[in-house]
């Protein structure tokens, strides 16, 4: 009586457990792109940041639109700064991983760029990183990096 009480809580355990999971990767694509670029703008005094267009994107990203459902990509007007804000949803189907790397690349790429051009502004980059959520990306390169990851949210990593 005792174990197959025991196994019938164990498996309510269980259940309970995985019903939870399944909640957070619901939430995790429960954001626009558009809505969180926003979000993180506000939460730092960034330069005057300008939409980028997709032949941007696929130009010197090297990310297809079409691998993504939707995304939004602003850097700095003048480009004195590497200031940018880049946020991707990665379509079900495109390799994630190979965004991600781009996406990785492209921040060194900007790193080398601007050691040459702005050395001053080069700890905006080094404090930067790609982030994850799902399906999603983001890169902010921010003057506050701390203000700008806790506008993102939780879940990201």
């Amino acid at each position: 009586m005792k174990r197959s009480l025991t196994l019938i809580l164990c498996m309510a355990l269980c259940l309970a457990l995985s019903g939870c999971a399944s909640d957070k990767k619901e939430a995790a694509v429960a954001f626009s792109c558009a809505e969180l670029a926003d979000r993180v703008q506000a939460a730092a005094a960034f330069q005057e940041l300008t939409d980028m267009n997709e032949k941007y994107l696929e130009k010197y990203l090297m990310v297809e639109a079409a691998d993504l459902d939707e995304w939004v990509f602003r850097r700095d007007a003048t480009r004195a700064t590497p200031e940018m804000i880049l946020v991707v949803k990665v379509k079900e189907g495109a390799d994630l991983a190979a965004v991600e790397g781009m996406i990785q690349a492209f921040q060194e790429e900007q790193l080398l760029q601007y050691r040459d051009y702005q050395p001053d502004q080069v700890f905006k980059l080094e404090n930067a990183k790609a982030l994850e959520n799902g399906r999603c990306l983001a890169l902010i390169v921010s003057p506050d990096a701390a203000n700008t990851n806790a506008a993102l949210g939780e879940g990201w990593v």
